[in-house]
């Protein structure tokens, strides 16, 4: 059975297979009635059939399909559009609840079934007060995300040339028998392409080549399969020469190379701008933040702090979208804030240097922000209104 709760007023988001969003404020759970939940019917003939609560407060709602066809249901300000809870899909004979405290006001449900224009249901006055009522959140389209999409494409394509003659830098350190300044040029330039973790998806295998790591690899970090920045980061950190070096380094300039090519070709879709925010972060605490991508450089910090700024630079661009529709920005902000001065403090010592005390605090200030981040997807995804 679908999880169905409030859009906008929580923190914490799963997604689940076949559940379009489940949202739950962290360490809490949907507010239930405690009387017995009423049936409403979702269809097209009869949506919203069935509710008829009028007090403010925390509502219990058995979701019905009693169509024949498959649809997702809104609960919605049938005069503003804004959504306060949704599911999607819910199958023809099935059930679904729905458990949420609404503040005083009307409210309805839109019922959108497959192959079929959205139709709204019945208009539902609440009356009274309630404790922390979930608010709404207004929809946005496809159209709406294309600024920000168009903005970083273009903050993409400007870092690319940068990023290139970085890797061709290296390549001549390695040449020279420069080891340290080689190392050196090796962070910036991996920093450099770690800052572009909203991108990933467009560089399609590319990705893999350039930043790939070992997992699946059957001959691990010998495995010819192995290429990229990491490959060339165990060379360093492990003392080969640049006879083994210099075509590892090739095949990453080579691969850099196409990315410009094969960006301009590519296009991000926008849903991905507001996934990806937390994504990058959700990505820190897996892998870099485990050591798991650590192959002898132990950068494992500045490249989460590389994260961070590509997080901030993702979240500037949807800025414009969110501030009316997220009241929560301002902490948001404020959790991107504190994990860049937590983790900031610390860009250039290894993991295993990290005190107790300092370890706890990055993986504290970044799981915080994950949760933070988690709801903007659901806050930014493109929403069938008609």
């Amino acid at each position: 059975m679908p999880n169905i709760t409030a859009v906008v007023s929580v923190r914490l988001l799963s997604l689940a297979v076949g559940v379009a969003l489940v949202a739950t404020a962290c360490g809490s759970s949907s507010p239930h009635s405690s009387a017995a939940p009423r049936t409403v019917q979702v269809s097209v003939s009869s949506c919203g059939v069935g509710w008829s609560t009028h007090a403010a407060g925390a509502q219990h709602l058995l979701l019905s399909d009693t169509d024949s066809r498959p649809g997702g249901v809104a609960l919605i300000n049938p005069s503003t559009g804004a959504v306060f809870a949704e599911v999607e899909p819910i199958g023809p004979g099935t059930t679904a609840d729905l458990d949420i405290t609404l503040g005083a006001g009307t409210y309805a449900l839109r019922c959108a079934m497959e192959d079929e224009a959205a139709v709204v249901g019945p208009r539902v006055t609440l009356t009274g007060s309630a404790a922390d009522p979930a608010p709404g959140v207004v929809p946005v389209d496809q159209a709406d995300l294309i600024g920000a999409t168009k903005s970083y494409e273009a903050y993409v394509s400007g870092a690319l040339p940068g990023l290139t003659a970085e890797v061709a830098g290296l390549r001549g350190d390695i040449m020279a028998g420069d080891e340290a300044k080689a190392k050196t040029d090796w962070l910036t330039a991996h920093l450099s392409y770690e800052r572009l973790g909203a991108a990933y998806d467009a560089f399609g295998d590319l990705d893999g080549e350039i930043n790939g790591l070992t997992n699946g690899l059957p001959g691990g970090v010998h495995d010819s399969g192995f290429t990229g920045f990491h490959r060339i980061e165990y060379g360093l950190w492990h003392g080969e020469k640049a006879a083994t070096l210099v075509p590892q380094v090739d095949a990453l300039n080579a691969a850099v190379g196409k990315l410009a090519a094969v960006f301009a070709k590519a296009q991000i879709d926008p849903l991905d701008i507001a996934i990806r925010a937390h994504e990058i972060s959700e990505n820190a605490l897996q892998f870099e933040l485990t050591g798991e991508d650590d192959y002898g450089s132990h950068s494992e910090l500045a490249t989460v702090g590389a994260n961070l700024d590509g997080t901030k630079t993702v979240l500037a661009m949807v800025s414009t979208l969110l501030k009316p529709r997220d009241k929560n920005l301002p902490a948001v902000e404020a959790g991107l804030a504190r994990a860049q001065q937590v983790v900031g403090a610390h860009l250039h010592t290894a993991l295993g240097q990290l005190t107790t005390s300092q370890r706890e605090q990055i993986n504290a200030a970044i799981s915080q922000l994950c949760e933070l981040l988690a709801p903007v997807a659901t806050i930014l995804e493109p929403r069938r209104t008609s």
